[in-house]
């Protein structure tokens, strides 16, 4: 037998007391949608700045680093439903482009 709370408790007691908790556990949760990124990296010159800071579109396409020099690079994590369509944009506007691979995070 087991004990629980003070009350001795058979197999059924037991088992209700579990779906009892799991169940009121469940009613006050809070959803939070997760979603698996893919980091797509585009370069692209001084002057095409503004065609890149276009291209951010919450959660879909989130700008995640800037890195500016002789050549600037933007790290975009994207979703993977959306990649294929991010790079062909990307391409449209002639700017290079560079994958790595994918991963979940919070959205």
């Amino acid at each position: 037998m087991r004990w629980f709370g003070g009350v001795k408790l058979g197999t059924g007691g037991l088992s209700r007391a579990y779906r009892e908790t799991a169940a009121s556990v469940l009613t006050t949760a809070k959803i939070i949608d997760h979603y698996v990124y893919e980091m797509v990296t585009a370069v692209a010159p001084f002057d095409r700045m503004s065609d890149i800071y276009r291209l951010v579109d919450p959660p879909n396409i989130v700008l995640s680093a800037e890195r500016f020099g002789e050549t600037n690079e933007f790290d975009f994590n994207v979703r993977r439903s959306r990649v294929e369509e991010f790079v062909r944009r990307l391409r449209a506007l002639r700017l290079d482009v560079g994958r790595a691979s994918a991963r979940p995070l919070s959205g």
